[in-house]
């Protein structure tokens, strides 16, 4: 794989950052673009570094050295090592390391700004992130803009019903209410490149954004998934989101010090913006609504019913739908976190006995499921016996300890100590 060129178009009030790019076993190259509003067109930086994250996982992918023709950034280029150390160690069968070939390497100008852009969806972890750092009070990294690209969420062919326009109007109607502007844009990196997205490829597409605009943005925000205590696998990431950034540009992980159940029922609540715009739905195509019965409603109502807000999240039903249960998704260690966080909240707010005892039985229904997937039959029985040789071994030995204490002897010498 290769990026041949990097180019800078402004057409029709847009401007189109471009890099051409060859693929082993394509005839021709394709073009990859971010476009942007023509009053943002001293944002964009003319420069290969937006490209090269959006390369680097999709390489790795096929198994293709990656050669970079423009001259990149050398902070970037010193990095890639790192970061393909820690993704091909996640994903050991998706991902391999490859050897990433530079032409040139350029210590990258920085903005002399200081404006900061933070990513954008209405969504828990980015209205968190949002509400933070729009703060006036907060020095550190205040918030200047907002980032919303459409083929971001979505690739570009979902988008044939129009649906992102309710979404972005809402999004500018929060910067407006927030004091901050908004950069709108798209990009058509997914049409490209069907990876995981949910898995793995989003943060270094969202990295890719931020590098674009490194004209006029000194920093960029993306909004944590997880908590520093529950670090999984995953295409954001606090051991991650840094290394993508260059001389010119900071990219930041930003909100891993809250997990996402907290910033739910005790940040999110206390906003009203919040509750008349929060949006997380999976079931509707990169539109505005949240339909209440995908897993991803369940799992962000149940905190809002337990902090006894979810009357007032006014873009949810007010209630949970019957089946909640089987709508929520635990299917491996990284939903489990999230899942022992709402019992967690429940417990810590006396929620209802029902709902408390269903989620403690859908838990423990799930870590069972999760701990036989793989493994055969044998392999379940053999770790059943070999726990239940355990627990006896530890009853056999606590024994003679309960029967020492509740000894007559024992009970005699207690007395005489107290004389």
């Amino acid at each position: 794989m290769k990026l041949l060129s990097v180019r800078q178009v402004t057409t029709d009030e847009k401007v189109r950052l471009v890099g051409s790019v060859e693929i082993n076993n394509q005839s021709q190259p394709i073009e990859l673009y971010f476009e942007y509003p023509e009053r943002f067109a001293s944002f964009v930086s003319e420069s290969a570094d937006a490209f090269v994250p959006a390369l680097l996982l999709p390489a790795m992918n096929k198994g293709e050295d990656l050669s970079i023709e423009p001259p990149i950034s050398e902070k970037l280029f010193r990095n890639l090592n790192v970061i393909q150390d820690i993704f091909q160690q996640w994903y050991p069968s998706k991902l391999q390391k490859i050897r990433v070939l530079a032409n040139s390497l350029t210590q990258a100008q920085a903005t002399p700004s200081n404006q900061v852009g933070a990513f954008f969806s209405l969504g828990v972890d980015s209205f968190h992130t949002l509400l933070k750092h729009a703060d006036r009070q907060n020095q550190h990294l205040p918030l200047s803009h907002l980032i919303y690209m459409k083929g971001i969420e979505r690739p570009l062919h979902v988008y044939k019903h129009g649906q992102e326009k309710e979404v972005i109007s809402r999004i500018l109607e929060v910067a407006q209410e927030t004091g901050v502007d908004c950069i709108v844009g798209e990009t058509n990196i997914r049409d490209h490149f069907s990876l995981a997205w949910g898995s793995y490829y989003h943060g270094a597409g969202l990295a890719s954004v931020a590098l674009s605009l490194a004209a006029g943005l000194r920093s960029v925000l993306i909004p944590s998934t997880d908590s520093y205590k529950d670090i999984f696998p995953w295409g954001t990431s606090p051991l991650i989101d840094h290394l993508w950034s260059t001389e010119a540009t900071d990219v930041v992980h930003d909100g891993s010090e809250t997990q996402r159940v907290e910033k739910i029922a005790h940040f999110l609540t206390q906003n009203p913006i919040a509750m008349k715009y929060l949006r997380v739905c999976t079931n509707n195509l990169g539109g505005e609504t949240n339909c209440g019965t995908c897993s991803k409603c369940v799992r962000t109502m149940l905190p809002l019913l337990i902090s006894g807000n979810l009357e007032r999240a006014i873009s949810f039903p007010n209630q949970l739908p019957g089946n909640w249960q089987r709508i929520l998704q635990i299917n491996d260690r990284h939903d489990l976190a999230h899942a022992e966080a709402i019992l967690k909240l429940a417990q810590e707010f006396n929620a209802d006995k029902k709902l408390v005892k269903a989620l403690a039985s859908k838990i423990e229904n799930s870590k069972a499921a999760i701990f036989c997937r793989g493994k055969n039959f044998a392999a379940i029985q053999a770790s059943i016996f070999h726990f239940y040789v355990i627990k006896k071994t530890i009853d056999l030995v606590k024994q003679p300890v309960k029967n020492l204490l509740n000894s007559k002897l024992l009970k005699t010498a207690a007395k005489m100590a107290s004389l």
